[in-house]
Parts: structure tokens; C-alpha cells; sequence
């Protein structure tokens, strides 16, 4: 049975258990009460957005604070500057930035978190891809964790802290930077955060073409959980080029968890549109260039010693998944028991034309 087939077996059963439902208007209960009780149960008490409303009364011992600064920076090539030193304990729970030279963020500028008293940072990734916009292009899209927005750029992740937060920019590129920046970090102090171990983690990694059809996110040690992912795919190929499957390897144990790229990325049966959802988007769809994000923040990725997230490199060709050696570059989010460093691929890696192979059109 081919895909265009499974979709007419799956309308068709749709259609018969409507008509079934309709059945129960001869017991006085409605179809259409039926479906508008259903729909009210779902949306109160499964959808996680929705759920976590409720604790917005909640008191707290904590106290909010905002550190905010707009003003010039000058960075030079191969230097660094540290735009907030937040003393703890305590939790980020929003951080915005932008500047003068948008649309396009400088290429070179990375943003590096510490947390604590660690000399590596935990979060050191370019800039503008911390908030998706690879190769510093802008697009508009709203998620549950992160959004860009006009020339907004913003994070909702929470990052919690027991002592300090150090957020530094860095300039490895190969021009200085020079420009006005807006940024604001807000976070709450409390004795709650004193003792809480989690910490959010940040790694960028581009393949460039992919090897052994594979594309690595995350190598992960420790105690921790997985909360998403952007993707940037960038293929030469002109027919279905996303037949890869996500594979998490947890505590040595591999599992695939979907059955394809779009499945992963909140499609089915390839992408045919753009969108921007709270937990799923494909948000570029233009000239072989593919870029989405997907939020586990209802069903975290937990694992107690090791976590490897790689995603397989395979087109669709004469009715059947084949390797591919297409371009990809990733940024990974996860929280993990104590800071740990994370290393970043030099600018001239980050930066060089894609190796992605070109393969013949589809027959």
C-alpha cells in the first residue's frame, strides 16, 4: 500500500467513525455535544500549554529582576564581552536581544553561557542560530520556547543557576564588530534555586556533507534530559529528500522515534507547506535550504548515563530510502546535572560553502 493510499484507508475510517458517532443523537446526547465536550477535555486537560496556566496564581518566595542594557558594543576579532554577571541562586526565565545591523546578525558573534564557577561554557553557539536564524537569515515564527519576531529575537527557556550567570558574546569572526545592541535578561533570586542541579545546555555541530548517511545533534554524558532541536538541511536533491529517521541512543539502548524527518518535525507525508506551531515548525522551504525545529517539553528525551540524538541523511528514489550525503547544521537543547563544557566548530568550518552532494533528478 503506497502513501497516497493510506491516506484514503485513514479518511475513510474517519468518515465512519463520524458516522457512528451520529448514532448517539438517538440517546439524547449529540454528536455535536459529543465532539465539543471531547474537544474541551483535550484542550484543558492534555494540552501542556493549557496546563501549566493554572500555576500562574501561584506564591513564590522568589523575587524578579531584570538586567538590561542598550548601548554600543565594540567587540574586535578574537575577543569577548561580558554583557551580564547575575548572582544567584536564581532561575533565567526570559532573554531578548537584538541590534542595529539587522536583519542579519554579525556571523562571527557566539553566545557563551557559564554557569557557576565553570571556566567552559555550557551554552556556545553562533548568535543568531541559538534562535534558529542559520546563516544569520531572519524568519518570523512563534514556538513555546523560542521565537524570533520582527527583529526580535527571544528565549523562554528556563536556566536555573545556584551561584552566578555569566552570558558573554564573543567575536571569532574574521571582521570586528561594531553596533548598537538592545538586550534584556530577566530572572527571579531565590533560596528555592540554592540547591536545583539542572542546567540548560547549548551545542551547535554542522555536517558538511553528512558521513555514513548520519547526522549527529547531541553525544550527551551524565544524567539529564533532551528538549529539542533546530534542523537546517540544505540538499541538492530534487525529489523527496527527508526519508531519515531520528534515533535516540539512551543509556546505550538506540530507539527510532519516528519514522522519517517530517514525522519528527510535525508533518506527515512530507513537506508541503511552511508553519510555525508551539512544539513543531518547518519554517523554510526555498532553493534546496530546509529549516524546523522540534520542543519535547511535554515528553522530555530522559536519560541516566548517555544520550546520542543523530538523525539519518536518506532520500526517496524509485520507490525506496537510499543514502544521501546532504548538508546539516543543528543546535541542540538539553539540561543536564552540573555544567559541562561544550566546544564549538571553528568560524571557517561554520562559515564554508556547502559540500552537499548533487544527485540526478528524480525519474
Amino acid at each position: 500500500m503506497n502513501r497516497h493510499s493510506t491516506i484514503r484507508v485513514a479518511a475513510d475510517s474517519m468518515v465512519k467513525r463520524r458516522r457512528r458517532m451520529a448514532g448517539l443523537s438517538a440517546s439524547g446526547f449529540s454528536a455535536n455535544t459529543f465532539l465539543t465536550a471531547a474537544v474541551w477535555i483535550l484542550f484543558f486537560c492534555i494540552h501542556p500549554a493549557r496546563a501549566q496556566m493554572p500555576d500562574i496564581y501561584r506564591l513564590s518566595d522568589s523575587t524578579s529582576n531584570s538586567h538590561v542594557q542598550y548601548r554600543r558594543f565594540d567587540i574586535p576579532k578574537g575577543k569577548a564581552v561580558e554583557i551580564a554577571n547575575l548572582q544567584g541562586p536564581g532561575k533565567v526565565t526570559y532573554f531578548y536581544i537584538t541590534d542595529d545591523g539587522l536583519p542579519k546578525f554579525h556571523p562571527g558573534l557566539v553566545l557563551k553561557v557559564f554557569w557557576d564557577d565553570a571556566r567552559e561554557p555550557s551554552i556556545n553557539v553562533p548568535l543568531a542560530d541559538f534562535f534558529g536564524a542559520f546563516e544569520t537569515k531572519t524568519i518570523d515564527y512563534e514556538s513555546r520556547l523560542l521565537s524570533i519576531n520582527h527583529h526580535c529575537y527571544m528565549s523562554y527557556l528556563p536556566m536555573p543557576f545556584s551561584r552566578r550567570a555569566r552570558f558573554v558574546l564573543a567575536n571569532d569572526g574574521s571582521e570586528d564588530y561594531s553596533r548598537v545592541i538592545a538586550y534584556g535578561i530577566d530572572y527571579e533570586k531565590g533560596q528555592t534555586f540554592a540547591n536545583e542541579k539542572s542546567r540548560l545546555h547549548c551545542t551547535w555541530k554542522r555536517s558538511n556533507p553528512t558521513r555514513e548517511s548520519a547526522h549527529t545533534l547531541l553525544q550527551a554524558r551524565g544524567r539529564g534530559h533532551y528538549v529539542g532541536n533546530f534542523l537546517y538541511v540544505n540538499s541538492r536533491y530534487e525529489g523527496w529528500w527527508g526519508e531519515g529517521d531520528t534515533v535516540f541512543t539512551v543509556n546505550g539502548k538506540a530507539m527510532t522515534h519516528t519514522p522519517g524527518t517530517e514525522d519528527e518535525y510535525g508533518s506527515a507525508w512530507a513537506f508541503e507547506h511552511t508553519f510555525s506551531y508551539l512544539d513543531t515548525g518547518y519554517i523554510q522551504m526555498e532553493n534546496g535550504r530546509h529549516r524546523m525545529y522540534r520542543w519535547y517539553a511535554a515528553n522530555p528525551v530522559r536519560f541516566g548515563s548517555s544520550l546520542t540524538v543523530a538523525i539519518q541523511n536518506q532520500r526517496w528514489l524509485a520507490h525506496q530510502q537510499v543514502p544521501s550525503r546532504d548538508d546539516y547544521t543543528s543546535v541542540a537543547f538539553w539540561y543536564q546535572d552540573q555544567p559541562q563544557g561544550v566546544t564549538l566548530q571553528p568560524f571557517s568550518e561554520r562559515t564554508a560553502p556547502s559540500q552537499a552532494v548533487e544527485y540526478p533528478k528524480q525519474p
